[in-house]
């Protein structure tokens, strides 16, 4: 009995002690939150802003940005435009979190333009009047002028993480020349995703051909590109009976473009420049590039199932393939802004490897990209490191799921498949020297693999290379001596 009391005693004052902690009262008289429901407090994964919160008293801060690239900067007010609003919310977020505030410039900075827009840089530079401390540029037009040592290091940025996921990854290792960096993309850049290299497929035409899950070939290891080239096998019909093969009423296996035919370079890593000890090195023509070039030759020159479309009429080619007359279409992510009224749905993968021994799936950017770049004159070089660490990581968390909700529909929301795939795809996105740089070059390094004209047969492969890499060699000889 007196054990039974002596454990009632005790359960009441465990209650009344319980009870206290319940009503948020404490010795100094303020109340403390309420436990969180860990069943629906949202989890924090991965790593986390390590800018920290500061106050550069209302401090402006100037980016220059391209005409054709505002959207990835400009956005006044909340117009209930998805993207718009969440790149809004974005900037605010980055305001907010250094108490500044961001002036955004814009001027006609593509190629046709940008010997202009780099005259505005190199002269801000030469008069030394800090004019802007950020710059948004296309990736071949601006990081050429590199080699004038107007740009930072971005090795210099403190707060400039490129270990982070918000950032592409790689670059310090295929784009770096002797451990410098002078441009950089980040999820700051909404042009990264729209610009990635994809293939989309019909899923009504594979069901009705009864080709391999494309999905499960991804997953598995065994998406490759002589797996591609079975796929679109016989999946050709002369509908119009003219008795050929072409874009029209026909329909085909594979619809490629010669500019996204480039991406099959990454894809396979078909290199054209290695790196030894960080230092970029053309490559001549191996045993390695030789085989890749001949499957692709098999792909895209004698299967009568592909057609080569034309990279100017990308509106009218995803048309074509909404229309469920192409099974496979390789070409930008960009093309599902054509695709809203597709009645079939589609798939979307990453390019097709070199064979099943290659590890990962590698997705080429771009090369109209937005990359960053930061003036030697920069007003404040810790700042503009945090703005684009901050820039990234928040355009990362709220600009890229919002376009992606945008440009997928509904699809992004409950096509899990989808999902999968594009993080594969984001994951192996590359920038790397032979296609930032190529323009530096003649031919663009990246060009090979275009097969524009059929003559470009793997037996000529051999001149072609023997042609070129001499002055191949002579202009990264000098961009090198530059960057010295």
């Amino acid at each position: 009995m007196k054990r039974i009391i002596t454990a009632l005693l005790l359960f009441a004052a465990m209650a009344m002690q319980l009870a206290a902690c319940g009503s948020g009262s404490n010795d100094s008289g303020t109340t403390t939150p309420a436990a969180q429901n860990s069943d629906t407090e949202p989890v924090v994964t991965g790593p986390t802003l390590e800018v920290p919160q500061s106050d550069f008293g209302g401090k402006k801060f100037t980016i220059l940005s391209t005409v054709h690239a505002e959207y990835e900067y400009v956005a006044e007010e909340m117009t209930g435009d998805v993207v718009s609003d969440a790149v809004y919310n974005r900037n605010k977020q980055v305001e907010d979190l250094l108490n500044i505030s961001l002036e955004i410039i814009t001027q006609p900075g593509h190629w046709a333009d940008k010997d202009s827009f780099n005259h505005l840089i190199t002269a801000s530079v030469m008069a030394q009047d800090g004019a802007y401390d950020l710059v948004n540029g296309v990736t071949v037009c601006v990081l050429p002028i590199a080699a004038e040592g107007i740009f930072m290091n971005v090795t210099d940025l403190e707060y400039v993480n490129l270990d982070n996921p918000w950032w592409v990854q790689g670059m310090m290792d295929n784009l770096a020349v002797n451990g410098k960096l002078y441009g950089f993309i980040g999820d700051a850049s909404l042009s990264l995703y729209k610009d990635l290299a994809v293939v989309f497929f019909n899923k009504k035409l594979a069901e009705d051909y009864k080709i391999e899950n494309p999905y499960e070939l991804v997953r598995s290891g065994k998406w490759t590109v002589d797996k591609l080239n079975e796929c679109i096998t016989g999946v050709s019909n002369d509908l119009n009976g003219d008795g050929k093969l072409a874009l029209g009423d026909d329909l085909i296996g594979l619809l490629s473009e010669p500019v996204a035919n480039r991406a099959f370079l990454t894809s396979t890593k078909m290199d054209v420049v290695t790196f030894e000890n960080g230092t970029p090195t053309i490559v001549g023509l191996t045993e390695r590039t030789s085989d890749i070039y001949s499957h692709l030759y098999k792909l895209f020159v004698e299967n009568e199932s592909q057609i080569c479309g034309d990279e100017n009429k990308r509106t009218e080619q995803a048309q074509y393939f909404s229309e469920d007359k192409a099974l496979f279409m390789n070409t930008l992510l960009n093309v599902t802004d054509y695709l809203r009224n597709m009645q079939s749905d589609f798939g979307i993968l990453p390019y097709p490897k070199y064979n099943e021994d290659q590890e990962n799936y590698y997705t080429q950017i771009g090369t109209s990209t937005s990359m960053m770049f930061v003036p030697v004159t920069t007003n404040d070089a810790e700042l503009t490191s945090m703005v684009c660490e901050a820039m990234s990581y928040y355009g990362q968390k709220g600009v890229v799921p919002s376009y992606y909700e945008v440009a997928l529909k509904e699809k992004y929301t409950r096509d899990e498949e989808v999902k999968e795939m594009l993080d594969i795809i984001r994951s192996g996105a590359q920038m790397d020297f032979n296609f930032a740089y190529s323009t530096m070059f003649t031919p663009f390094t990246n060009c090979s693999t275009e097969f524009r004209d059929k003559n470009n047969t793997p037996e000529n492969l051999a001149s072609y290379f023997a042609t070129n890499v001499p002055a191949w060699e002579g202009t990264l000889e000098d961009l090198l001596e530059a960057y010295q």
